[in-house]
């Protein structure tokens, strides 16, 4: 699949709908039914997969056990239950020796007895010399909600970015079909005008330069760009499109094109009607054309001007094809748009 097919098809079928229903559909999953109405629940977990606060307890119980049984076999299994992975007897030792200073602190010393008790029975090796460790934040409601709106903002984010990918899309698209050209070099253009037979402009009076090509097969072929001054101001549009209610055979194989000019300080809009050699020909299609504007031969390189009261568009046909080297259909056709003050 070529980039211009992968571009129609993401254009095509991840619309703004799209992306908004998966947002919604990933914030709907993961914050309202994963962490609000179904969380997650541990069940028939091990000791060692509790938070702190409940080994701490869990050590207070293994003591008080002892205390009142004297087992130091079972004192010391349930003791080493305790130890996580990667976790040393050292590991143990510290946990016992903190916690005893942390109840003899509190003034709880019956339990600091009875952890003293247990420390001496099981047969540990001594602390590691202390060191600052690190404590894994408390969850609290703040917290869990400052996660939540993270994950929203990041889903924001995230569908603002799909949306800007399609829009950026959606240009390249539109300038593959039409696009302004990039301001040319003065003697370049001035030797293709005089190449042309026609007298360049004043610079200050040109307001836009635009290119579009048709290619057989595009069906709903009608391209407008808006005219502004210098200065941002509205002043009118251009455009040319397919005339393909007058079409031979199946949609898409077009006769005839308008280019058009509307200027908002005139009261009417100014056409000229592109046709094939063989429709310019045919005299039935030339009376149903008739109406919409002046009727032209197109010719590669002719050009045709249209004028109102306060603006001149040159188009130019750079490039011209018939299909299958016939006179009736265009495979082909590019229109350079040159818009300036009159």
């Amino acid at each position: 699949m070529g980039e211009n097919d992968l571009t129609t098809w993401i254009r095509e079928k991840i619309t703004a709908e799209v992306v908004i229903a998966f947002v919604l559909g990933v914030f709907l999953g993961l914050v309202v039914l994963g962490w609000w109405l179904w969380p997650v629940q541990w069940t028939n977990t091990d000791p060692a997969d509790l938070k702190p606060s409940h080994k701490e307890a869990y050590l207070q119980m293994i003591a008080d056990s002892y205390a009142l049984t004297g087992n130091a076999e079972v004192a010391s299994a349930r003791l080493k239950a305790l130890k996580g992975p990667g976790e040393e007897d050292t590991d143990l030792s510290a946990m016992l020796d903190t916690l005893v200073k942390a109840r003899i602190e509190a003034g709880r010393g019956d339990e600091a007895m009875r952890l003293e008790g247990l420390a001496s029975a099981v047969i540990l090796p001594p602390p590691p010399t202390p060191k600052a460790t690190p404590t894994g934040p408390t969850v609290t409601g703040g917290s869990q909600l400052l996660r939540i709106i993270g994950i929203v903002f990041f889903l924001g984010l995230l569908g603002a970015g799909v949306v800007l990918l399609l829009t950026q899309l959606q240009k390249r698209e539109a300038v593959r079909r039409g696009r302004p050209l990039p301001a040319e070099r003065p003697f370049a253009r001035a030797a293709e005008r005089e190449r042309e037979g026609i007298a360049p402009p004043l610079p200050e009076s040109t307001l836009g330069h635009f290119e579009t090509t048709y290619n057989l097969g595009d069906e709903g072929y009608d391209l407008s760009y808006s005219i502004e001054s210098p200065t941002g101001e509205f002043l009118g549009e251009c455009g040319v499109s397919a005339l393909e209610d007058v079409g031979i055979g199946e949609p898409g194989r077009v006769p005839a094109f308008e280019v058009w000019l509307f200027d908002k300080e005139d009261v009417r809009t100014e056409t000229k009607v592109l046709m094939s050699e063989r429709a310019f020909g045919d005299e039935a299609l030339r009376d149903k054309l008739a109406n919409k504007g002046t009727l032209i031969q197109a010719e590669q390189g002719r050009i045709v001007t249209l004028e109102t009261a306060n603006l001149r568009l040159d188009a130019t046909l750079t490039e011209l094809e018939y299909e299958n080297g016939s006179n009736s259909v265009f495979a082909k056709l590019t229109t350079r748009l040159e818009i300036s003050h009159r």
